[in-house]
């Protein structure tokens, strides 16, 4: 897979084999019983293994999140390791509920997060490998134009709505959308200028509403 080495909180140890890929076996249960209907009258019990059938998974990049499919803005402007999967929880750590079963083991189907440091002295000091947010992107208006980037790969892919919105933002690919439709390109930029990615000020709104950053973005 590539998971770099060192990223806080995931041990090496969990990508071994016997500990993060759970194996699939191709049972016997005699010719009476159809594997693919889930019917029939199995004959042999308890029935023998045919064999193990193989596994695969996905590469990922140098930030453990997965490579190649559809493009998006999330993993091409990243601001953490995304996962398809966790770890459970043991003791002293958080969401621990006393229960020893599968402590420290990898739990399928439960999405992580595992968010990069800001500054590159706080994630040497962690040992964490990943790049920090400073080193990416320098300042907020870098992480906007970052995510600006990503959304027009998205877009002029085919895959991600850029309309008449996107289009007064600067969309290298916009064009018409189904009527009703979100003018997703818009929405993603206009999320990342009104983030606090990187912000060194931020404005003073009046409650409800949370500080945006006014660094200058493009």
């Amino acid at each position: 897979m590539n998971f770099p080495s060192g990223v806080p909180g995931i041990p090496d140890a969990i990508f071994k084999p016997e500990n993060f890929i759970f194996p699939v076996f191709d049972y016997n249960w005699g010719r009476d019983y159809d594997h693919s209907e889930a019917s029939g009258v199995p004959t042999n019990a308890p029935p023998p293994i045919e064999h193990v059938i193989k596994m695969l998974v996905p590469r990922v990049n140098a930030d453990g999140n997965e490579v190649g499919g559809v493009p998006t803005v999330q993993v091409d402007a990243p601001l953490a390791t995304y996962l398809g999967w966790n770890i459970t929880a043991g003791p002293g750590e958080v969401g621990y509920d006393g229960r020893p079963f599968h402590a420290g083991q990898v739990c399928n189907y439960v999405g992580g997060m595992v968010p990069f440091f800001k500054k590159k002295a706080d994630r040497v000091a962690a040992g964490d490998p990943r790049l920090s947010l400073e080193e990416r992107y320098v300042t907020h208006a870098g992480y906007v134009a970052a995510v600006r980037k990503a959304a027009d790969n998205a877009a002029c892919q085919g895959y991600l709505l850029a309309g008449p919105a996107a289009a007064s933002m600067g969309a290298k690919c916009a064009g018409a959308i189904p009527a009703g439709a979100a003018d997703d390109w818009a929405l993603l930029v206009q999320q990342a200028r009104d983030s606090n990615v990187l912000c060194t000020t931020f404005s003073s709104p009046t409650p409800p509403a949370l500080p945006k950053c006014i660094d200058p973005a493009p």
